[in-house]
């Protein structure tokens, strides 16, 4: 995911750059990685083999606690409760990872309209304004 995040800043800065017959350089590598990636975060959340899927793993584990058992390597029901609980937290983070991915994948899907609207580079950056006095004081 973070190789996917930075192939998509790369892409925007082809595009930024007017390098727009370069950008399949990165633009491949990124679509693949995402693809792969989401892929595996919605199998990791809605696999229904308790050894893959964190939900399914979850309500393994819940329904063990129902009729008292206890599963794998977990010596009590603390233990067992705990792997629901860690469970939960993973689904709640792939989701959480998935929904960043998928903003910086539309942030930079709008960045590259803006680029490719404008006839000029539009990587330039903000003009130098030098510091007062005062706010150089107020630094240090």
């Amino acid at each position: 995911m973070l190789a996917g995040i930075a192939l998509m800043l790369c892409t925007v800065v082809l595009f930024k750059l007017k390098r727009d017959r370069y950008a399949w350089v990165t633009t491949v590598p990124a679509a693949w990685l995402l693809i792969c990636t989401t892929y595996a975060g919605f199998i990791k959340i809605f696999d229904a083999n308790p050894a893959i899927g964190f939900v399914a793993q979850a309500r393994k584990y819940q329904q063990a606690i129902a009729d008292g058992q206890l599963l794998g390597t977990a010596k009590s029901m603390a233990q067992m409760q705990q792997v629901v609980v860690n469970s939960y937290v993973n689904t709640a983070l792939t989701v959480l990872f998935l929904f960043v991915v998928f903003s910086v994948l539309v942030y930079a899907v709008r960045a590259i309209a803006v680029a490719r609207r404008s006839s000029e580079r539009t990587d330039r950056e903000t003009p130098f304004v030098a510091l007062g006095d005062e706010q150089v004081k107020a630094w240090l």
